[in-house]
C-alpha cells in the first residue's frame, strides 16, 4: 500500500483503525447504557465528563509535542518522549489537586458517592502521561502500523471491564469507572514495549529540550482547554444542573452523533505529521488545502447518512428508555459532523506550525457555547444543549476557515469545496490501493 501512496496507506490503515475504533466505541457505549440505565449512565457521564476533561488538559498538550518534534527530528525520539512525559507529570500535580478540592462544587446536583468516585477518576491524569505521551510519539515518527495497534487497546478495556461488570451483576457506576482506570493503568506495560521496540533511547528527559516543548505544548493544552470545553461543557453543566437521569438521556445522543468522528479523525492524525515533516512551505499548504477539501466532503456525506438513520438507530442500539434522546441527537448528528470537520482543520493548522490560530478559534467557539447555554440549558433542558453545541462548534470553523486563509492565502470555498479532479486522483488512489492490498493473494 506504501509503495501505491504513503499518505494514502496511512490514512487508509488509519481510517480502518477508527472503524474498529467506531464499533469498540458503538459496543461499549450500548453496553454501558443498558447495563446501568439512564440514572446509572448520567452517573457515569458525571464522573468521566469533568475528570476526564481536567486530566486531558493537565498534561500541558505534551501528546501534540511529542507528536511535533518526533516528526521534524525522529532520531532524538526517546530524549522527546522522556521529556514530555516528566513535563506532563509535573503539570498533573497541582491541577489535579485544585480539581479534587472543587469537584464538590462542580458536581453540586449530584450525590456524594458520584462525588467520590469522580475524585477517584483524576487519577487518569497520571495515566494519560505515562501512557498517551510515548504512544502518540509512534504517529510523530510516522510509524502509523505500531500507532493504530496501540490506540486499539484502551477501548477493548473498557469492553472487558463492562463484560466483568455484567457477569457480576455490578450496576454501579462509580465501581465500573474505577475498574477504568486500573485497567487504563495496567495498559502502560505493553505500551512502554511496543515503544522500546519501535524507538531508539536514551529516554532519559533533556531538559535543554523542556522550553521548545512547553512553548510548543502549551497553547496546544490552551487550546484543549476550550476545546475540550466545547466538547464537553454540556455534560458538565447538566452535571452541575439537571438529574442524572437526563444527562444520561444526553450522554446517549452525544455518543450516536460521535460516528462521524472515526473517519475524519484518521485524517487529521495524518495531516499533521505530513505537513510537518515537508520542508517546503508551499508544499504543506498545498497537502493542508487537499486534506481540508476530503474532510469537508467526507463530513457532508457522514452526516447526511446518519441523520437518516437517527430515529431507528438510537432506540434499537441503546433501548427504549433512550427514545427521548433521538431529538437532542438530530442536532448533535450535524454538530458532530462540523466538530469532526474542525478537527481536521486544526491539525492541519498544528502542522504548518501555527498552534496559537487553533486557541484563538476554540476560545471564540467556547464564548458562544457558554452563552448558548446560559440562555437555553434552563428552559429547554437537553435540547439547549445540543443546540448549543451547533452553535459553538459552528463558531469555531467560521474562525479556523478565517486564519487559514490569512495564513495560507486560500479562501473559505477553495478549502471546503472539492475539485473535480481531486476526486478523480483519489478514485485512481482507492483503486490503486485495492490493487495492492490483492496482489500477494494473486
Amino acid at each position: 500500500m506504501r509503495a501505491a501512496t504513503a499518505f494514502g496507506a496511512d490514512t487508509a490503515l488509519t481510517v480502518g483503525t477508527n472503524a474498529l475504533l467506531a464499533a469498540e466505541g458503538m459496543v461499549s457505549g450500548i453496553m454501558a447504557a443498558r447495563l446501568l440505565g439512564p440514572k446509572g449512565r448520567g452517573e457515569l457521564a458525571a464522573i468521566q465528563a469533568f475528570s476526564g476533561f481536567i486530566a486531558a488538559v493537565a498534561i500541558l498538550g505534551m501528546t501534540e509535542a511529542v507528536v511535533y518534534y518526533c516528526a521534524r527530528n525522529p532520531q532524538r525520539s526517546g530524549r522527546y518522549i522522556g521529556s514530555a512525559a516528566t513535563i506532563a507529570l509535573l503539570a498533573c500535580v497541582p491541577v489535579l489537586l485544585g480539581a479534587y478540592l472543587a469537584m464538590p462544587i462542580l458536581l453540586a446536583a449530584q450525590s456524594a458517592s458520584v462525588v467520590g468516585a469522580a475524585r477517584w477518576y483524576l487519577l487518569i491524569g497520571p495515566v494519560y502521561a505515562l501512557v498517551a505521551v510515548p504512544a502518540h510519539s509512534l504517529r510523530g515518527r510516522g510509524d502509523f502500523l505500531a500507532w493504530n495497534g496501540v490506540r486499539l487497546a484502551p477501548n477493548l478495556v473498557w469492553i472487558v471491564v463492562l463484560m466483568a461488570a455484567w457477569f457480576v451483576s455490578v450496576r454501579s457506576a462509580a465501581i465500573v469507572a474505577a475498574a477504568y482506570v486500573v485497567g487504563q493503568g495496567l495498559l502502560l506495560f505493553p505500551v512502554l514495549y511496543v515503544v522500546a521496540k519501535r524507538v531508539n533511547g536514551p529516554f532519559r528527559p533533556s531538559p535543554r529540550d523542556w522550553g521548545a516543548m512547553v512553548r510548543y505544548g502549551l497553547p496546544c493544552a490552551l487550546t484543549s482547554l476550550p476545546q475540550l470545553l466545547n466538547l464537553r461543557l454540556d455534560q458538565i453543566a447538566m452535571a452541575a444542573l439537571l438529574p442524572a437521569r437526563q444527562l444520561g438521556t444526553y450522554a446517549v445522543a452525544v455518543a450516536w452523533s460521535g460516528a462521524a468522528a472515526p473517519l475524519l479523525g484518521a485524517l487529521g492524525a495524518t495531516l499533521l505529521p505530513a505537513i510537518a515533516s515537508r520542508a517546503d512551505r508551499g508544499a504543506s499548504a498545498r497537502r493542508f488545502s487537499e486534506g481540508a477539501r476530503l474532510a469537508s466532503l467526507l463530513a457532508l456525506s457522514t452526516c447526511a447518512l446518519l441523520m437518516a438513520l437517527t430515529p431507528f438507530a438510537v432506540v434499537v442500539l441503546f433501548g427504549q428508555a433512550y427514545r427521548a434522546a433521538i431529538p437532542a441527537a438530530l442536532v448533535l448528528v450535524p454538530a458532530g459532523s462540523i466538530l469532526a470537520l474542525n478537527s481536521v482543520l486544526e491539525e492541519g493548522l498544528r502542522g504548518l506550525g501555527h498552534p496559537y490560530p487553533v486557541l484563538y478559534a476554540e476560545l471564540t467557539g467556547l464564548v458562544m457555547m457558554v452563552v448558548g447555554l446560559t440562555l437555553t440549558l434552563g428552559p429547554f433542558g437537553i435540547m439547549g444543549g445540543a443546540v448549543s453545541s451547533l452553535i459553538g462548534y459552528s463558531t469555531v470553523s467560521v474562525a479556523l476557515l478565517v486564519n487559514a486563509r490569512r495564513l495560507i492565502g486560500v479562501s473559505p470555498a477553495a478549502l471546503l469545496w472539492p475539485r473535480i479532479e481531486e476526486l478523480q486522483v483519489g478514485l485512481r488512489r482507492v483503486e490503486s490501493l485495492v490493487r495492492a492490498l490483492a496482489a500477494p493473494a494473486d
